[in-house]
C-alpha cells in the first residue's frame, strides 16, 4: 500500500468510526441520562460506602465520560474534530462554526438513534426489571435503568470493535494502527466506571442467576439492540436527521442539501451492497 493509499484508507476509516460510534456512543449516553435520574431515586443512591458513597461512584463515571469528551475535542494528534485539519474543500461546506460546534453536531447523531429505539430500550429496561422482582431486588424499576444503561454503553464499546473489524476488512489496515488513531472513541473506561457505580448502587445485582428463560430474553433484548444500532438504514438515517437539524452549522442551504445528497447516495450505495 502507497503512502497515498494508506492516506485515503484512513480516511475512508476515520468516516466508519465516526459515523458508528456517533450513533452507539452518543445513543448509549443519552441513556445513561435517563438511568441517572432513576438512580437517584434508588434508596441507595445518597448511602455512604467503603472508600466514598454512591453518588461519589456515578459522578466518576461521569467524569470519566467527561475525559473522554475532552480526548476527542482536544486531541493533540489524531485531531478528529479540528476544523482546521480539514481540507479546504470539506472546510468550505462549513460556515463560521468552532470545533466545539461541529464536535456537537457529530454528538447529536446519537439523539434520533436513541429516540427510534426507545421501545427497544425500555423494553430491554422492563426484561431487567422483571427478572430482579423475580430475586427480590429492592427498587427494581430504578435498579433496572442502570443496568440498561450499562448495557447501552457496553454495546457501544461493541460497535467500537466492529468499527475496527470493517475497517481492518474493508481498507486493510492494521489493527494497531487504527487502535492507535481511533482509540480515543471506545467507551471501555466509561463501562467499567458506570459498573463500579452499578455495583456500589447495588452489590446483590452481580450474583444473580438468571434461569435459562431470563437470560434469553435478556439476550434476545440485547441482540436487537445492536443490531438496530449498527443497521445501515438508521446510522444513516440519524446522521441525515442531525444534519437536517444542525442546518446552521453548514455555510449556504445549498452545502447543506449537498451533504444530505451525499449521505443518501452512500446509504444506498451501502445497502444495495448488503442486498447482493
Amino acid at each position: 500500500m502507497t503512502e497515498a493509499e494508506a492516506q485515503k484508507a484512513m480516511g475512508s476509516a476515520a468516516a466508519v468510526v465516526k459515523l458508528i460510534c456517533g450513533v452507539g456512543n452518543n445513543a448509549a449516553w443519552l441513556v445513561a441520562l435517563e438511568a441517572h435520574d432513576h438512580a437517584k431515586k434508588h434508596y441507595r443512591y445518597f448511602q455512604s460506602i467503603k472508600g466514598g458513597s454512591v453518588r461519589g461512584e456515578f459522578k466518576r463515571a461521569f467524569n470519566t465520560f467527561k475525559d473522554y469528551e475532552h480526548g476527542l475535542k482536544h486531541a493533540a494528534k489524531n485531531r478528529m474534530f479540528c476544523l482546521t485539519d480539514m481540507s479546504e474543500d470539506v472546510r468550505r461546506k462549513y460556515g463560521n462554526i468552532s470545533d466545539a460546534e461541529y464536535y456537537g453536531f457529530w454528538k447529536g447523531i446519537g439523539g434520533p438513534a436513541y429516540h427510534s429505539t426507545r421501545p427497544m430500550i425500555t423494553s430491554l429496561w422492563n426484561k431487567y426489571r422483571i427478572s430482579l422482582v423475580k430475586h427480590n431486588i429492592r427498587d427494581a424499576e430504578h435498579l433496572a435503568w442502570v443496568m440498561v444503561a450499562q448495557a447501552a454503553i457496553d454495546l457501544a464499546v461493541n460497535m467500537y470493535e466492529s468499527a475496527m473489524q470493517e475497517c481492518m476488512t474493508g481498507y486493510k489496515l492494521p489493527r494497531h494502527l487504527l487502535d492507535e488513531v481511533f482509540g480515543q472513541f471506545s467507551l471501555k473506561k466509561v463501562s467499567k466506571a458506570w459498573f463500579r457505580a452499578m455495583m456500589a448502587l447495588e452489590p446483590a445485582t452481580e450474583p444473580i442467576k438468571l434461569d435459562s428463560t431470563e437470560e434469553k430474553n435478556i439476550d434476545m433484548g440485547l441482540r436487537q439492540l445492536m443490531e438496530a444500532w449498527l443497521n445501515p438504514e438508521l446510522l444513516y438515517s440519524s446522521t441525515s436527521e442531525t444534519v437536517q437539524e444542525y442546518d446552521d452549522i453548514f455555510a449556504t442551504k445549498g452545502f447543506q442539501k449537498k451533504v444530505l445528497r451525499e449521505i443518501a447516495e452512500v446509504k444506498a450505495e451501502t445497502l444495495a451492497n448488503l442486498n447482493e
